[in-house]
């Protein structure tokens, strides 16, 4: 009688030992900036520390332009200084515009960011309005950034949130964005 093998039979059989993975350790591993949740983790904590209260249901509300900075920034922590220049050169036009240049050739180009909020549209977590992006669903963001704060993650990218609080970031500097 011939017994039949079944496709599960099979995969069992070659994960049983003779299927060996391989590593290649050369290869470069798959960037953090295309990670969906952690994306969304460094937009909650951007949102959840520089928010404003908004309306009167408990809404909180922050630019489009500025969350897009914020997250991009915190994400890239050696940036804090160049946005701290172009912030203190604001006084001279030709000076802010030199000292954003590079900042903002890689902040206009970070697609994935806006990806990432029209997700979070679409999930009933942000609602855009205007150049705002307005929390819809307070009780995501803050279960996503309490996960994120208790099991002490990301750090680095929490830590520049923090210190952008002290940078002058004002709608000159967004403009366009």
């Amino acid at each position: 009688m011939d017994r039949v093998v079944s496709p599960i039979h099979d995969l069992a059989e070659l994960l049983s030992g003779r299927a060996q993975p391989v590593v290649i350790p050369e290869r470069l591993a798959p960037s953090a900036s295309y990670d969906l949740r952690y994306r969304i983790a460094v937009i909650a904590a951007a949102f959840e520390i520089h928010a404003k209260p908004f309306g009167v249901s408990g809404q909180r509300r922050i630019s489009a332009g500025r969350l897009k900075l914020l997250q991009f920034v915190a994400r890239r922590p050696w940036l804090i200084e160049m946005v701290r220049d172009w912030s203190g050169s604001q006084h001279d036009a030709q000076l802010a515009m030199t000292a954003s240049q590079r900042l903002r050739r890689g902040f206009l180009g970070d697609q994935m960011h806006e990806d990432v909020i029209e997700f979070l549209v679409a999930r009933g977590v942000f609602v855009r309005l205007g150049g705002h992006i307005v929390s819809d669903s307070m009780a995501f963001l803050m279960q996503v950034y309490s996960g994120v704060v208790d099991e002490n993650l990301f750090p680095a990218e929490r830590d520049v949130l923090q210190e952008l609080l002290d940078v002058k970031i004002t709608n000159d500097m967004l403009e366009g964005w």
